[in-house]
This record gives C-alpha cells, structure tokens and sequence, in this order.
C-alpha cells in the first residue's frame, strides 16, 4: 500500500521497519528530499491508517478523530500475500501523457470536474479551470460542470454516448406510476436525471471501491454476464494463465469482511 516491498526478505529492510513503527514517507517532502537527499519520515500516514488522525476546524485541531481520513479498515491490507496499489493508472496514464508533453511542448486538456473529488475541488478553487502555472500546466475547461450538467446537455443535444450508459431517464425516486410537478408541465428542467446502465466507467479489471457495490450490481457479477470469457480469465488460478481474482476476493472477504462479491 505505501510502495514498499514486502514479499520474503523484503519485511527486514530498513524502509519496512519504519512502517511497522508508524513511520511513513510525507507526500509533502519531496522538494525537500530532492534538495538534501534525505528520507522524511512522518506519522501522517500511519495516523490515517490507524484512525487516529485529529481532525482540524480552520486549521486547530477539535480532539476528535477525522472520521474523513480514518481508513483503519483497510490496515488488513498490509499482510495480503498480494501486491496492492494504483501504479497501473501512473504507468498506463499519467506517464505517457506526461511524456508526450514534455517531447512535444502540448499540455493536455480534461474533462475533470470538481465535484468529482475532494482533491478535484480544492484544485479548481486553488487554480480555476486554466491551471497554467503548476508544474505540470492543464486545462480543465468542465471543472465548474456538474454530472447532472453533463447528462442534461447530452439529452437536450441528443448527442450519442457509449452503450453501456444505456439511456438517460429523469431519476426524481419517484415509485412506478407516481405523478410529479413535471406530469403537469412544473419544473421539468428541474428533474434529476440518471443513466439506465453504468453510471461510471474505467478499467474493468480495476477493483477498487467494488466493495461498495451492491449485491447483484458489482461489476464482476455483471462481467460473468456481459463479459464470460474475460470474467473466467481473470478468475482463474495463475498457474492455469489466469489473473487469480478469485483467491484474492476471498482472502479480501475473509480478512477483511467486505463481502465482495463475484
């Protein structure tokens, strides 16, 4: 989870020692790292880990715990006979992006938008849609943009989207033949709007968040249906050229009791 090796020997080393002490390395001291060549150590992260992280109001701390950054439920994780990250998205994304603008002189331009996370937010608030003097310069142009923005305009616009969105339909949590103001011509620009299929998509091999999903709506179950044979490939043990899914689903659902299911 934190980019240490853990497998055999690895658990002796120096770096692995820190962690099992709460000492993790600090995001925040790379400039600094680059400019001695010496490792900061910091708690923030075992703090976060724990669930004993102070949470903050305007920058002094309250004496409870941030129930925002408490992810004690995943420490599980730290003894997977698994490895654990999201190097995949800076190898197969990030990086070639950022490569390709540093050969051709192009910054990229997104459809990321605030609300999408909390991270998102304060970056657009920090930097608005045009953050040109950062590091790494980027447009993003949607940032202001809402999901239900995004639904309208493709409605109003009939314009095509991917099969699996299925078909944008008002979503007001109305039951079956209930009338609402919008029956009667009211507020019909007012109506939520929601996708009859996938709501999100990404790479369908990813599991993060699947423990989230509810029975009979997780991604893997609708891959056994959608998808069978790229669902037995990835389920299928290693040593028969599978990606091995399943033993690492139930060590997940037996350590951690996610009931993940498949």
């Amino acid at each position: 989870m934190m980019g240490i090796d853990r497998r055999g020997t690895a658990k002796e080393s120096e770096d692995y020692k820190k962690i099992k002490k709460g000492k993790f390395p600090s995001d925040y001291a790379y400039e600094y790292e680059k400019l001695t060549g010496n490792k900061v150590w910091s708690p923030f992260r075992y703090q976060i880990l724990t669930g004993t992280l102070e949470h903050k109001h305007k920058g002094v701390g309250t004496g409870e715990i941030s129930k925002r950054y408490d992810k004690s439920r995943y420490i599980f994780f730290l003894d997977a006979p698994f490895e654990v990250s999201a190097k995949c998205c800076a190898v197969m994304k990030k990086g070639p992006a950022k490569a390709f603008a540093k050969e051709t002189g192009r910054h990229p331009m997104t459809a990321q938008m605030a609300e999408e996370s909390f991270l998102r937010q304060s970056q657009w608030i920090k930097h608005g849609c045009n953050a040109f003097d950062t590091k790494n310069p980027i447009s993003n142009p949607m940032s202001f943009w809402t999901e239900q923005d995004v639904l309208r305009y493709i409605k109003e616009n009939n314009l095509k989207i991917a099969s699996v969105y299925g078909d944008i339909v008002p979503d007001d949590g109305e039951l079956d033949g209930q009338l609402s103001f919008a029956d009667f011509g009211l507020m019909k620009d007012q109506r939520k709007l929601k996708t009859t299929g996938c709501k999100r998509t990404g790479c369908m091999f990813c599991g993060f968040g699947c423990h989230m999903e509810k029975p009979g709506e997780g991604r893997f179950e609708k891959m056994k249906i959608t998808h069978p044979k790229l669902y037995e490939y990835i389920m299928k043990p290693k040593e028969e050229g599978g990606l091995d899914y399943k033993a690492v689903i139930d060590w997940i659902n037996e350590h951690g009791d996610l009931h993940i299911k498949y």
